[in-house]
């Protein structure tokens, strides 16, 4: 029992000192990474979810963004009017979990009404793709984006998913589900792009919102 028990003490340990890594893990030198826990010390369970290059790439999206976004044919509007165009938007992301997810917070207005809007972006390792999930207050739905099995290491990041529509897309699709997909392009280390598309039933997918990344320096 007393032996039981010290294993379970010791995996506990370990477990506390993995989450406990910041997101600077993914670019620690060699001797700080040292003092922590060889990989191969680690029960297979555990190391198999250990950060990996996948990760670190996503790197440049971590920070506080200004934000000009496009919506396109959504929020009750015709694909045959203008977008509408806010550049009122900030976007503060920062790692959780040990460099494993991102959160991504973002929060201004668009044409006099508030916007909010909180997602968490991760890889998934036993998958190899990447994922990302989306709250708001203007659908009670949260929104599933899954890259293809075996996608990880393409680039741009895409990332499909559907949802059952409230009208967001328009009134014809009410009730109906709804494709969708995020592509994620990271140009340099302080701009990047988020693109939404909408694939409607029976028609061709088409944009539904553009959102152009800028890094603020605070």
């Amino acid at each position: 029992m007393k032996k039981t028990i010290g294993l379970l003490q010791v995996s506990l340990c370990i477990i506390a000192i993995t989450f406990s890594v910041s997101s600077s893990a993914l670019a620690q030198s060699a001797s700080a990474e040292a003092e922590l826990p060889a990989q191969s010390e680690l029960p297979k369970w555990l190391s198999r979810g250990l950060p990996v290059r996948e990760h670190e790439v996503l790197t440049p999206l971590v920070g506080t963004w200004r934000v000009q976004m496009s919506f396109y044919g959504t929020l009750g509007r015709s694909p045959d009017q203008p977008p509408l165009v806010t550049d009122d938007l900030i976007s503060r992301r920062q790692w959780l979990a040990g460099g494993r997810y991102i959160e991504d917070t973002m929060e201004g207005t668009l044409d006099g009404a508030p916007v909010w809007r909180r997602g968490w972006l991760g890889y998934s390792i036993m998958d190899a793709r990447y994922e990302w999930v989306t709250i708001d207050p203007v659908n009670t739905t949260m929104m599933h984006f899954e890259g293809a099995p075996n996608s990880g290491g393409q680039m741009p990041i895409s990332m499909s998913g559907a949802f059952t529509d409230q009208g967001v897309a328009g009134e014809d699709t009410v009730g109906k589900s709804v494709g969708m997909r995020t592509v994620i392009k990271i140009e340099n280390n302080d701009r990047h792009v988020f693109e939404l598309y909408f694939t409607r039933p029976g028609q061709q997918e088409t944009l539904a919102t553009r959102a152009v990344y800028t890094r603020l320096n605070e």
